[in-house]
């Protein structure tokens, strides 16, 4: 079994204290249909305003297309193709009318390792790549993230992780740079420090944050 990819390092603690509280209304439809084509719907009310949107997904041997269409006529398609080579998928997305928003990833899974990248189809992309190594049980990992049009990293973080049946603690790493010009160089950089910890044999849950 792979490691966990680095975005979903800490994720059970965070879920735990962020996931589904809410006091809107919410439904939820699915309609799937045996020969590979199958209907979603969401909705969500908030005070007086209404959010849905409509999914339709289309699976044709190791490919899979998804085309979504929301309240305000923004549609969404992503093609995704597993086993585009030995243990690699691949997906190409685009929203429209965004036409800056093509998008192509790739994933690599490995028993020992799990890798992610991530580039913009424009002519200046933005530039993602996290990997993580390990096993089910103890990941270590990190993340880069570079911008060619300013020829800037936008994030550049690291983490860990150990999970186990009646727990699970992460300890993850972020940093930020910000760069600015008013009459002579200045720079600025924050770092911040956050801790996960998720433990069910007892009910107790930590989330800090410095």
């Amino acid at each position: 079994m792979s490691p966990l990819p680095f975005p979903e390092i800490g994720k059970r603690a965070k879920d735990l204290l962020t996931k589904d509280y809410s006091f809107d209304q919410k439904f939820s439809l699915s309609l799937p249909v045996s020969n590979g084509l199958g209907l979603s719907a969401t909705g969500l009310q908030r005070d007086q305003l209404f959010f849905g949107d409509v999914t339709t997904q289309l699976v044709q041997g190791n490919t899979t297309v998804d085309v979504k269409v929301d309240t305000y006529s923004n549609i969404t398609t992503k093609v995704t193709m597993k086993e585009a080579l030995v243990g690699v998928t691949a997906a190409v997305s685009f929203n429209l009318p965004d036409h800056k928003s093509g998008k192509l990833d790739l994933k690599y899974l490995h028993p020992h390792a799990s890798v992610n990248s991530s580039i913009g189809l424009t002519p200046s992309p933005l530039f993602e790549f996290n990997a993580s190594i390990g096993t089910k049980d103890l990941v270590l990992g990190g993340e880069v993230g570079f911008d060619t049009a300013s020829a800037s990293f936008t994030k550049y973080n690291a983490g860990i992780s150990l999970n186990k049946p009646d727990f699970s603690i992460a300890l993850i790493l972020y940093a930020y740079y910000a760069f600015a010009l008013k009459d002579s160089y200045s720079a600025y950089k924050m770092m911040r420090l956050t801790v996960t910890k998720f433990d069910l044999s007892d009910g107790c849950c930590l989330y800090y944050e410095l």
